[in-house]
């Protein structure tokens, strides 16, 4: 059975990072102006806890919905048999998680001003985590860190898809114990 051509339609990296930056540029137009002075300190901080909010949100939706939830899981594995190919995010998906998560912290802060640094936060984490996946799956050399990120992704890519979620940290493959044994 064919998705519809909603799901279906899909950008690879680069252009897949059009959509988090739209929400990045809506939550700079709509900055609350009551988070001027004084609270540069307490934003930076949302913001950091927003990127380390996004892993979380990473993994969880890694874990169980691309491993778990059709059509989903179908593509993440055709991506597995082929890692060397273009990674592609349909455009309804990544739509729907930045209203997520430009939404939500709004509604459940009651619109408070730390809402747009935490999302603006997550949405840096989803940016970022999208670019390092895919740097992940190139072939040039990388530094220390980007290695170490690559020997964990291919660990769950080619030896346990049940472990190593996480791609900007494994935080949560040890929270929730599904860190690759060592070596």
């Amino acid at each position: 059975m064919a998705e519809p051509w909603t799901l279906r339609v899909a950008l690879a990296y680069p252009a897949s990072l059009a959509v988090p930056c739209a929400g990045l540029v809506v939550l700079a137009m709509s900055w609350p102006a009551q988070s001027a002075a004084g609270q540069g300190l307490v934003f930076v901080l949302v913001g950091l806890a927003g990127v380390l909010l996004w892993t979380l949100t990473e993994y969880v939706l890694h874990r169980w919905m691309l491993h778990g939830v059709e059509p989903f899981q179908r593509w993440h594995l055709a991506h597995h048999r082929h890692a060397g190919v273009a990674i592609r995010v349909p455009v309804l998906f990544s739509v729907l998680l930045v209203l997520a998560v430009v939404g939500l912290p709004a509604l459940l802060s009651g619109g408070s001003a730390v809402a747009a640094p935490l999302s603006a936060g997550m949405l840096l984490g989803n940016l970022l985590q999208e670019s390092v996946h895919h740097r992940l799956h190139d072939t040039r050399p990388l530094g220390s860190w980007l290695e170490a990120r690559r020997r964990l992704h291919g660990f769950h890519h080619f030896r346990d898809e049940r472990r190593g979620y996480g791609t900007l940290t494994d935080l949560w493959d040890r929270v929730f114990g599904t860190l690759p044994p060592p070596g």
